[in-house]
């Protein structure tokens, strides 16, 4: 892996037209679930938090996941509660999609290093933490489960990630410039 970026496209009408797609997707990948919002969740979600940082970069990635994660929890909320920690945690997972994938060559490493930060960082320490804080669970307990059925979706995530994202450069490599 050579590098990470910190620098997002300018921001144009077509950006966020991009950006609200994208946000879309999301809020309808992260819709087909299984299990509780409340201590494991399995989704596919993660392919919206990758692209997002493929198009839009660190920074607007970040803001388009915080969009994301209010109009997941207000219209589009299942009897979730809404916490500002979980905003958060999508910000950062949308800064660390940005870093990892924008304007980077994909490369299985890049997607399996990212996958592991993004589990350890985001789902594992501060999601165990905003579960902890808003239900009182014990935090060793909520551990228990929470880091094996991370360990088993990471390389599961990898290979999706790294499948969805070749295709996507694939396709934006064959289709004419005057589309670019």
């Amino acid at each position: 892996m050579s590098k990470l970026t910190w620098k997002s496209p300018k921001l144009t009408v077509r950006i966020i037209a991009i950006a609200a797609l994208l946000i879309a997707l999301k809020v309808i990948l992260s819709k087909f679930s299984i299990g509780s919002e409340s201590l494991v969740k399995v989704s596919f979600g993660f392919v919206g938090t990758i692209l997002v940082g493929y198009y839009l970069g660190p920074w607007l990635g970040g803001v388009a996941m915080v969009i994301y994660d209010l109009i997941a929890n207000t219209i589009f909320a299942t009897g979730g509660n809404f916490f500002i920690g979980f905003t958060f945690s999508a910000f950062l997972s949308g800064v660390l999609a940005g870093a990892f994938f924008y304007q980077q060559k994909i490369s299985w490493q890049r997607v399996l290093i990212y996958e592991f930060i993004q589990s350890l960082v985001s789902n594992i320490l501060l999601t165990t933490l905003w579960i902890h804080i808003l239900y009182h669970a014990p935090l060793w307990s909520l551990l228990v489960v929470r880091v094996p059925k991370n360990l088993i979706m990471w390389p599961i995530e990898t290979l999706i990630g790294v499948i969805v994202l070749n295709a996507i450069v694939k396709i934006e490599h064959t289709r004419p410039e005057s589309y670019s």
